[in-house]
């Protein structure tokens, strides 16, 4: 083991990331670090070995690549742990151990892509999701103006209507103006003279070339004039 200890800033320089963060990783997974690194040591200031940041690196790619904290855990003890106890199995036994570790690494890389497949699916949905919302609002915004226009033509088509109400009206209303004109004209109007000339026989009893005047509108009946005597027909002799 490498005795050369650095300090929280050196490491998390070279890690490239946050005191922060490599303080969090520390407690995370204290199991697979020195005493030192860890805050159980009781002391003031972390020290680190080189094994501590070989770990801390494997940390951080397990993390890079979307591993949840117990799955990085179960990746350092398929990783750590395994060696350290397949080294003191027979040949059969190792080769088995190796073939468990196999399939377990793999069954774990097929749960990270399955994760990762999952991830790209939700993100999917959303992207999804909000082209729907984005629809939605359009087509609220739609709604309105044909609604809108539709409030416009009801009040076109009422105007219309009024319209030709008072059109209708006005010309009732001139209507009965021009039939109450005819009926004063033909109330007051003269009456045309006619002249008749009367002959024959009828014509010697009332008066040959006679003129018959017709009465005026305001009188229906003609005026009267004097009877004129007629001659006496002849008689047997007194």
């Amino acid at each position: 083991m490498d005795n050369h200890y650095k300090t929280p800033q050196d490491v998390a320089s070279q890690l490239d990331v946050s005191p922060s963060t490599l303080r969090r990783w520390s407690d995370e997974f204290m199991e697979f670090l020195s005493d030192g690194a860890t805050s159980l040591a009781g002391k003031t200031h972390r020290r680190y070995t080189g094994q501590d940041i070989d770990r801390l690196q494997t940390v951080k790619t397990f993390m890079g690549d979307g591993l949840t904290y117990e799955q990085v855990r179960q990746q350092l003890r398929q990783t750590i742990e395994f060696p350290s106890s397949t080294a003191l199995m027979s040949g059969d036994d190792a080769a088995a151990a190796n073939a468990v570790m196999g399939y377990i690494s793999e069954t774990v890389e097929n749960v990270r892509q399955g994760q990762m497949s999952v991830l790209n699916s939700q993100a999917a949905n959303r992207e999804l999701m909000g082209v729907v919302i984005q629809d939605n609002f359009n087509l609220k915004e739609e709604n309105n103006r044909l609604r809108e226009r539709m409030l416009e033509l009801e009040r076109q088509i009422g105007e219309l209507r009024r319209e030709e109400v008072s059109r209708r009206e006005a010309l009732r209303q001139e209507m009965e103006m021009k039939l109450a004109e005819v009926r004063e004209m033909a109330l007051h109007s003269q009456p045309v003279t006619v002249l008749q000339n009367r002959t024959g026989c009828l014509g010697s009893l009332f008066g040959a070339g006679s003129q018959v005047q017709a009465a005026p509108s305001g009188n229906p009946y003609p005026p009267q004039t004097a009877a004129r005597p007629f001659p006496r027909p002849p008689g047997p002799p007194e």
